[in-house]
Protein backbone atom coordinates (compact mmCIF):
# COMPACT_ATOMS: atom_id res chain seq x y z
CA UNK A 1 0.00 0.00 0.00
CA UNK A 2 1.30 3.45 -0.97
CA UNK A 3 0.69 6.41 1.34
CA UNK A 4 1.66 10.06 1.01
CA UNK A 5 1.72 12.94 3.48
CA UNK A 6 2.64 16.53 2.67
CA UNK A 7 3.99 18.33 5.72
CA UNK A 8 3.07 21.98 6.40
CA UNK A 9 6.49 23.07 5.10
CA UNK A 10 5.96 21.28 1.76
CA UNK A 11 8.19 18.26 2.39
CA UNK A 12 6.58 15.07 1.10
CA UNK A 13 6.70 11.73 2.87
CA UNK A 14 5.83 8.72 0.71
CA UNK A 15 5.90 5.07 1.70
CA UNK A 16 5.05 1.72 0.20
CA UNK A 17 4.48 -1.00 2.76
CA UNK A 18 5.63 -4.44 1.59
CA UNK A 19 5.02 -6.87 4.48
CA UNK A 20 6.56 -9.87 2.71
CA UNK A 21 10.13 -8.51 2.64
CA UNK A 22 12.73 -8.07 5.39
CA UNK A 23 14.37 -4.85 4.22
CA UNK A 24 13.57 -1.16 3.95
CA UNK A 25 15.02 1.22 1.38
CA UNK A 26 14.74 4.88 2.34
CA UNK A 27 16.01 7.96 0.54
CA UNK A 28 16.11 11.73 0.52
CA UNK A 29 15.36 12.98 -2.99
CA UNK A 30 15.81 16.54 -4.19
CA UNK A 31 14.98 18.10 -7.54
CA UNK A 32 18.54 19.31 -8.09
CA UNK A 33 21.00 18.05 -10.64
CA UNK A 34 23.37 19.13 -13.36
CA UNK A 35 20.52 20.81 -15.22
CA UNK A 36 20.37 23.39 -12.42
CA UNK A 37 24.00 24.36 -12.90
CA UNK A 38 25.51 27.24 -14.84
CA UNK A 39 28.30 26.33 -17.22
CA UNK A 40 30.95 27.75 -14.90
CA UNK A 41 29.71 25.61 -11.98
CA UNK A 42 29.23 22.41 -13.96
CA UNK A 43 29.71 19.38 -11.71
CA UNK A 44 28.81 21.08 -8.44
CA UNK A 45 25.81 18.81 -7.74
CA UNK A 46 27.99 15.73 -8.16
CA UNK A 47 30.68 17.33 -5.97
CA UNK A 48 28.06 17.88 -3.25
CA UNK A 49 27.05 14.21 -3.49
CA UNK A 50 30.64 13.26 -2.63
CA UNK A 51 30.95 15.78 0.19
CA UNK A 52 27.82 14.60 2.01
CA UNK A 53 29.72 11.47 3.07
CA UNK A 54 32.85 13.28 4.26
CA UNK A 55 31.78 14.25 7.76
CA UNK A 56 29.06 16.01 9.76
CA UNK A 57 28.84 17.88 13.04
CA UNK A 58 28.24 14.54 14.77
CA UNK A 59 30.20 12.00 12.73
CA UNK A 60 33.46 11.68 10.84
CA UNK A 61 33.52 10.04 7.41
CA UNK A 62 34.90 6.91 9.07
CA UNK A 63 32.09 6.84 11.65
CA UNK A 64 29.47 7.20 8.91
CA UNK A 65 30.91 4.17 7.12
CA UNK A 66 31.25 2.12 10.31
CA UNK A 67 27.67 2.76 11.47
CA UNK A 68 26.06 1.59 8.25
CA UNK A 69 28.39 -1.42 8.04
CA UNK A 70 27.57 -2.34 11.64
CA UNK A 71 23.96 -3.04 10.66
CA UNK A 72 24.83 -4.74 7.36
CA UNK A 73 23.29 -1.91 5.39
CA UNK A 74 24.05 0.04 2.23
CA UNK A 75 24.48 3.82 2.17
CA UNK A 76 24.89 5.47 -1.21
CA UNK A 77 23.96 8.39 -3.44
CA UNK A 78 23.70 9.43 -7.07
CA UNK A 79 23.34 12.60 -9.10
CA UNK A 80 21.40 12.83 -12.36
CA UNK A 81 20.62 15.69 -14.67
CA UNK A 82 17.30 16.57 -13.00
CA UNK A 83 17.43 15.15 -9.47
CA UNK A 84 19.73 13.76 -6.80
CA UNK A 85 19.28 11.18 -4.07
CA UNK A 86 21.11 9.82 -1.07
CA UNK A 87 19.65 6.68 0.37
CA UNK A 88 20.08 3.63 2.58
CA UNK A 89 18.94 0.02 2.50
CA UNK A 90 18.79 -1.86 5.80
CA UNK A 91 16.95 -4.63 7.57
CA UNK A 92 13.59 -3.30 8.77
CA UNK A 93 14.60 -3.21 12.44
CA UNK A 94 17.49 -0.87 11.59
CA UNK A 95 15.36 1.82 9.93
CA UNK A 96 15.98 4.29 12.82
CA UNK A 97 19.74 3.96 12.26
CA UNK A 98 19.37 4.64 8.54
CA UNK A 99 17.16 7.66 9.11
CA UNK A 100 19.49 9.13 11.72
CA UNK A 101 22.39 8.81 9.30
CA UNK A 102 20.51 10.26 6.33
CA UNK A 103 19.17 13.25 8.24
CA UNK A 104 22.61 13.92 9.69
CA UNK A 105 24.11 13.98 6.18
CA UNK A 106 21.28 16.20 4.93
CA UNK A 107 21.28 18.73 7.77
CA UNK A 108 24.76 18.72 9.28
CA UNK A 109 27.38 18.04 6.60
CA UNK A 110 30.46 20.20 7.19
CA UNK A 111 32.02 20.59 3.73
CA UNK A 112 35.42 21.18 5.33
CA UNK A 113 38.25 22.60 3.24
CA UNK A 114 40.48 19.63 4.05
CA UNK A 115 37.95 17.04 2.88
CA UNK A 116 37.01 19.20 -0.10
CA UNK A 117 40.57 19.14 -1.41
CA UNK A 118 40.78 15.37 -0.99
CA UNK A 119 37.49 14.82 -2.77
CA UNK A 120 38.44 17.22 -5.55
CA UNK A 121 41.28 14.85 -6.45
CA UNK A 122 38.92 11.86 -6.26
CA UNK A 123 36.52 13.53 -8.71
CA UNK A 124 39.38 14.45 -11.05
CA UNK A 125 40.33 10.77 -11.14
CA UNK A 126 36.69 9.83 -11.70
CA UNK A 127 36.48 12.19 -14.70
CA UNK A 128 39.74 10.80 -16.07
CA UNK A 129 38.43 7.27 -15.61
CA UNK A 130 35.33 8.07 -17.68
CA UNK A 131 37.46 9.61 -20.42
CA UNK A 132 39.48 6.37 -20.43
CA UNK A 133 36.22 4.37 -20.78
CA UNK A 134 35.10 5.18 -24.33
CA UNK A 135 31.73 3.43 -24.17
CA UNK A 136 30.83 5.82 -21.32
CA UNK A 137 32.70 8.89 -22.53
CA UNK A 138 30.90 8.92 -25.87
CA UNK A 139 27.58 9.60 -24.12
CA UNK A 140 28.98 12.83 -22.65
CA UNK A 141 30.45 13.82 -26.01
CA UNK A 142 27.15 13.20 -27.75
CA UNK A 143 25.10 15.21 -25.22
CA UNK A 144 27.43 18.19 -25.48
CA UNK A 145 27.17 18.12 -29.26
CA UNK A 146 23.44 17.39 -29.41
CA UNK A 147 22.39 20.01 -26.81
CA UNK A 148 25.08 22.71 -27.04
CA UNK A 149 24.87 25.71 -24.69
CA UNK A 150 22.17 24.03 -22.62
CA UNK A 151 22.51 22.51 -19.11
CA UNK A 152 21.25 19.12 -20.32
CA UNK A 153 24.29 18.92 -22.56
CA UNK A 154 26.71 19.29 -19.63
CA UNK A 155 28.41 16.23 -18.11
CA UNK A 156 27.07 15.34 -14.67
CA UNK A 157 30.58 14.97 -13.21
CA UNK A 158 31.62 18.36 -14.47
CA UNK A 159 34.78 19.39 -16.28
CA UNK A 160 38.33 19.55 -15.01
CA UNK A 161 38.39 23.35 -15.30
CA UNK A 162 35.16 23.82 -13.31
CA UNK A 163 36.03 21.25 -10.63
CA UNK A 164 39.37 22.95 -10.04
CA UNK A 165 37.65 26.27 -9.25
CA UNK A 166 35.03 25.10 -6.75
CA UNK A 167 35.40 26.09 -3.11
CA UNK A 168 33.54 25.54 0.14
CA UNK A 169 31.49 28.70 -0.17
CA UNK A 170 30.21 27.77 -3.64
CA UNK A 171 29.23 24.26 -2.53
CA UNK A 172 27.49 25.47 0.62
CA UNK A 173 25.55 28.16 -1.26
CA UNK A 174 24.43 25.75 -3.99
CA UNK A 175 23.44 23.16 -1.38
CA UNK A 176 21.41 25.73 0.56
CA UNK A 177 19.68 27.05 -2.54
CA UNK A 178 18.91 23.78 -4.33
CA UNK A 179 18.78 21.14 -1.59
CA UNK A 180 17.55 22.79 1.62
CA UNK A 181 15.41 25.63 0.25
CA UNK A 182 13.48 23.35 -2.12
CA UNK A 183 10.97 20.83 -0.64
CA UNK A 184 12.61 17.40 -0.45
CA UNK A 185 10.83 14.10 -1.01
CA UNK A 186 11.45 11.48 1.68
CA UNK A 187 10.61 8.05 0.33
CA UNK A 188 10.72 4.52 1.73
CA UNK A 189 9.65 1.09 0.51
CA UNK A 190 9.73 -2.20 2.36
CA UNK A 191 8.70 -3.61 5.68
CA UNK A 192 7.47 -0.48 7.46
CA UNK A 193 4.36 1.45 8.40
CA UNK A 194 3.80 4.97 7.12
CA UNK A 195 4.11 6.33 10.66
CA UNK A 196 7.55 4.70 10.99
CA UNK A 197 8.83 7.25 8.50
CA UNK A 198 6.42 10.13 9.07
CA UNK A 199 7.24 10.69 12.73
CA UNK A 200 11.04 10.85 12.33
CA UNK A 201 10.71 13.15 9.31
CA UNK A 202 8.40 15.50 11.20
CA UNK A 203 10.82 15.62 14.10
CA UNK A 204 14.01 16.06 12.06
CA UNK A 205 12.82 18.39 9.29
CA UNK A 206 10.08 20.47 10.90
CA UNK A 207 12.28 23.59 11.15
CA UNK A 208 13.13 23.67 7.44
CA UNK A 209 11.09 26.23 5.51
CA UNK A 210 11.64 25.47 1.81
CA UNK A 211 9.94 27.22 -1.08
CA UNK A 212 8.45 25.73 -4.27
CA UNK A 213 11.00 25.00 -6.97
CA UNK A 214 11.07 27.32 -9.92
CA UNK A 215 10.36 25.96 -13.38
CA UNK A 216 13.14 24.10 -15.17
CA UNK A 217 15.30 25.97 -17.65
CA UNK A 218 14.01 26.28 -21.20
CA UNK A 219 13.75 23.01 -23.19
CA UNK A 220 16.91 22.25 -25.16
CA UNK A 221 17.04 22.74 -28.91
CA UNK A 222 18.74 19.73 -30.55
CA UNK A 223 21.50 20.52 -33.02
CA UNK A 224 21.85 17.56 -35.41
CA UNK A 225 25.47 17.27 -36.52
CA UNK A 226 28.33 14.88 -37.15
CA UNK A 227 31.08 15.02 -34.53
CA UNK A 228 34.32 13.04 -34.81
CA UNK A 229 36.85 12.86 -31.97
CA UNK A 230 40.09 11.18 -32.91
CA UNK A 231 41.58 9.06 -30.14
CA UNK A 232 43.90 6.09 -30.33
CA UNK A 233 41.69 3.21 -29.27
CA UNK A 234 41.29 -0.41 -30.27
CA UNK A 235 37.70 0.19 -31.41
CA UNK A 236 35.58 2.88 -32.98
CA UNK A 237 32.68 3.89 -30.74
CA UNK A 238 29.66 5.54 -32.29
CA UNK A 239 26.45 7.00 -30.97
CA UNK A 240 23.68 7.86 -33.39
CA UNK A 241 20.76 9.75 -31.85
CA UNK A 242 17.58 11.63 -32.58
CA UNK A 243 15.21 13.84 -30.55
CA UNK A 244 12.84 11.78 -28.40
CA UNK A 245 9.92 12.33 -26.06
CA UNK A 246 9.68 13.69 -22.55
CA UNK A 247 9.18 11.33 -19.63
CA UNK A 248 5.56 12.51 -19.29
CA UNK A 249 4.63 12.48 -22.99
CA UNK A 250 1.29 10.76 -23.74
CA UNK A 251 3.03 8.48 -26.27
CA UNK A 252 5.83 7.45 -23.90
CA UNK A 253 4.71 3.81 -23.81
CA UNK A 254 4.81 3.50 -27.59
CA UNK A 255 8.23 5.15 -27.60
CA UNK A 256 9.53 2.59 -25.10
CA UNK A 257 8.15 -0.29 -27.18
CA UNK A 258 9.76 1.22 -30.28
CA UNK A 259 13.13 1.33 -28.52
CA UNK A 260 12.74 -2.26 -27.32
CA UNK A 261 12.12 -3.49 -30.84
CA UNK A 262 14.99 -1.48 -32.30
CA UNK A 263 17.77 -2.31 -29.84
CA UNK A 264 16.43 -2.99 -26.37
CA UNK A 265 17.60 -6.57 -25.90
CA UNK A 266 19.18 -9.69 -27.38
CA UNK A 267 16.17 -10.35 -29.61
CA UNK A 268 16.06 -6.75 -30.89
CA UNK A 269 16.59 -5.96 -34.54
CA UNK A 270 19.93 -4.25 -34.05
CA UNK A 271 21.40 -6.99 -31.87
CA UNK A 272 20.33 -9.64 -34.35
CA UNK A 273 21.39 -7.76 -37.48
CA UNK A 274 24.64 -6.18 -36.29
CA UNK A 275 26.00 -8.84 -33.94
CA UNK A 276 24.33 -12.16 -34.59
CA UNK A 277 24.00 -12.12 -38.40
CA UNK A 278 27.07 -10.08 -39.36
CA UNK A 279 29.44 -10.22 -36.38
CA UNK A 280 30.18 -6.50 -36.73
CA UNK A 281 30.16 -5.67 -33.01
CA UNK A 282 30.19 -7.16 -29.54
CA UNK A 283 28.16 -4.38 -27.92
CA UNK A 284 25.19 -2.83 -29.70
CA UNK A 285 22.04 -1.39 -28.15
CA UNK A 286 19.53 1.44 -28.32
CA UNK A 287 18.34 3.48 -25.36
CA UNK A 288 15.90 6.20 -24.34
CA UNK A 289 16.87 9.18 -22.19
CA UNK A 290 13.81 11.17 -21.13
CA UNK A 291 13.52 14.35 -19.11
CA UNK A 292 10.66 16.52 -17.92
CA UNK A 293 10.40 18.42 -21.22
CA UNK A 294 12.59 16.62 -23.74
CA UNK A 295 14.41 13.40 -24.56
CA UNK A 296 16.42 11.44 -27.07
CA UNK A 297 16.66 7.98 -28.56
CA UNK A 298 20.20 6.79 -29.19
CA UNK A 299 22.01 3.81 -30.65
CA UNK A 300 25.47 2.83 -29.39
CA UNK A 301 27.87 0.46 -31.17
CA UNK A 302 31.52 -0.42 -30.63
CA UNK A 303 33.08 -1.71 -33.85
CA UNK A 304 36.23 -1.60 -36.01
CA UNK A 305 37.30 1.31 -38.20
CA UNK A 306 36.93 -0.85 -41.31
CA UNK A 307 33.37 -1.90 -40.38
CA UNK A 308 32.11 1.51 -39.26
CA UNK A 309 30.36 2.34 -42.51
CA UNK A 310 28.66 -1.06 -42.71
CA UNK A 311 27.39 -0.74 -39.14
CA UNK A 312 25.95 2.71 -39.82
CA UNK A 313 24.22 1.43 -42.95
CA UNK A 314 22.60 -1.41 -40.98
CA UNK A 315 21.39 0.96 -38.25
CA UNK A 316 19.96 3.45 -40.74
CA UNK A 317 18.28 0.65 -42.70
CA UNK A 318 16.59 -0.69 -39.55
CA UNK A 319 15.37 2.78 -38.63
CA UNK A 320 13.96 3.16 -42.13
CA UNK A 321 12.24 -0.23 -41.93
CA UNK A 322 10.54 0.76 -38.68
CA UNK A 323 9.30 3.98 -40.28
CA UNK A 324 8.07 2.41 -43.52
CA UNK A 325 6.83 -1.07 -42.56
CA UNK A 326 4.28 -2.23 -40.03
CA UNK A 327 5.46 -4.21 -37.01
CA UNK A 328 4.58 -7.89 -37.09
CA UNK A 329 2.10 -8.92 -34.36
CA UNK A 330 4.49 -11.51 -32.93
CA UNK A 331 7.34 -8.98 -32.65
CA UNK A 332 5.04 -6.43 -31.01
CA UNK A 333 3.80 -9.00 -28.50
CA UNK A 334 7.36 -10.06 -27.67
CA UNK A 335 8.44 -6.46 -26.99
CA UNK A 336 5.45 -5.87 -24.72
CA UNK A 337 6.10 -9.03 -22.74
CA UNK A 338 9.76 -8.08 -22.36
CA UNK A 339 8.84 -4.67 -20.94
CA UNK A 340 6.22 -6.10 -18.59
CA UNK A 341 8.62 -8.77 -17.39
CA UNK A 342 11.34 -6.22 -16.67
CA UNK A 343 8.85 -4.09 -14.76
CA UNK A 344 7.54 -6.94 -12.62
CA UNK A 345 11.04 -8.26 -11.85
CA UNK A 346 12.08 -4.80 -10.66
CA UNK A 347 9.29 -4.88 -8.09
CA UNK A 348 11.15 -7.59 -6.17
CA UNK A 349 13.72 -5.01 -5.04
CA UNK A 350 12.85 -2.49 -2.30
CA UNK A 351 15.41 0.02 -3.55
CA UNK A 352 13.90 -0.16 -7.03
CA UNK A 353 10.43 0.41 -5.62
CA UNK A 354 11.68 3.29 -3.48
CA UNK A 355 13.23 4.88 -6.57
CA UNK A 356 10.02 4.37 -8.54
CA UNK A 357 7.95 6.14 -5.86
CA UNK A 358 10.26 9.15 -5.93
CA UNK A 359 10.41 9.45 -9.71
CA UNK A 360 6.64 9.16 -9.98
CA UNK A 361 6.26 12.09 -7.61
CA UNK A 362 8.95 14.20 -9.30
CA UNK A 363 7.58 13.75 -12.81
CA UNK A 364 3.88 12.93 -12.41
CA UNK A 365 3.12 14.30 -8.92
CA UNK A 366 1.24 11.12 -8.15
CA UNK A 367 1.72 7.38 -7.81
CA UNK A 368 1.62 5.51 -11.13
CA UNK A 369 0.51 1.96 -10.45
CA UNK A 370 1.90 -1.16 -12.06
CA UNK A 371 -1.54 -1.84 -13.52
CA UNK A 372 -1.58 1.57 -15.19
CA UNK A 373 1.84 1.01 -16.76
CA UNK A 374 0.91 -2.45 -18.03
CA UNK A 375 -2.32 -1.07 -19.46
CA UNK A 376 -0.36 1.66 -21.23
CA UNK A 377 2.02 -0.89 -22.72
CA UNK A 378 -0.82 -3.14 -23.85
CA UNK A 379 -2.58 -0.28 -25.64
CA UNK A 380 0.38 0.37 -27.95
CA UNK A 381 -0.40 -0.49 -31.56
CA UNK A 382 1.79 -1.25 -34.54
CA UNK A 383 0.37 1.83 -36.28
CA UNK A 384 1.39 4.04 -33.36
CA UNK A 385 4.95 2.73 -33.45
CA UNK A 386 5.12 3.21 -37.20
CA UNK A 387 3.92 6.81 -36.83
CA UNK A 388 6.47 7.53 -34.10
CA UNK A 389 9.30 6.04 -36.16
CA UNK A 390 8.38 8.25 -39.10
CA UNK A 391 8.59 11.28 -36.83
CA UNK A 392 11.89 10.56 -35.08
CA UNK A 393 13.94 8.69 -37.67
CA UNK A 394 14.15 11.53 -40.17
CA UNK A 395 17.58 11.97 -41.79
CA UNK A 396 17.61 15.70 -40.96
CA UNK A 397 17.08 15.00 -37.24
CA UNK A 398 19.86 12.44 -36.78
CA UNK A 399 23.06 13.33 -34.96
CA UNK A 400 26.23 11.24 -34.92
CA UNK A 401 29.23 11.18 -32.59
CA UNK A 402 32.22 8.96 -33.39
CA UNK A 403 35.13 8.34 -31.02
CA UNK A 404 38.25 6.39 -31.96
CA UNK A 405 41.07 6.10 -34.52
CA UNK A 406 39.10 7.90 -37.24
CA UNK A 407 38.91 11.33 -38.85
CA UNK A 408 36.07 13.35 -40.35
CA UNK A 409 37.01 12.00 -43.77
CA UNK A 410 36.02 8.53 -42.52
CA UNK A 411 32.37 9.60 -42.31
CA UNK A 412 30.93 10.38 -45.75
CA UNK A 413 28.86 13.56 -45.71
CA UNK A 414 26.27 11.81 -47.87
CA UNK A 415 25.96 8.89 -45.50
CA UNK A 416 22.44 9.75 -44.35
CA UNK A 417 21.28 9.94 -47.94
CA UNK A 418 22.47 6.40 -48.75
Amino acid sequence: MVQKTVLPNGIQVITEEIPSVHSVSVGVWVEAGSRDERSEENGISHFIEHMLFKGTQRRSARQIAKEIDAVGGILNAFTSKEFSSFYAKVMAEHLPVALDLLFDLYLNSLFTDEELEKERQVIVQEINMVEDTPDEYIHDLFSQSFWPRHPLGLPIMGRLDTISQMDRRALKNFFLQHYLQIPAIIVAAGKLKHEDLLRPVQEALRKIQPRPKEKKSRPPRPQPRIQVKNKQLEQVHLLLGTPGLSVVHPRRYAFTVLNTILGGGMSSRLFQEVREKRGLAYSVYSFVSSFVDSGLLGVYVGTGDHTLRRVLQVILREMKRLAENSIRPKELRSAKEQLKGNLLLSLESTDSRMSRLAKNEIFFHRFVSTEEIIEGIEKVTAEEINSLAQGVFRPDSLSLTVLGPVTEKTIPKTLFDD
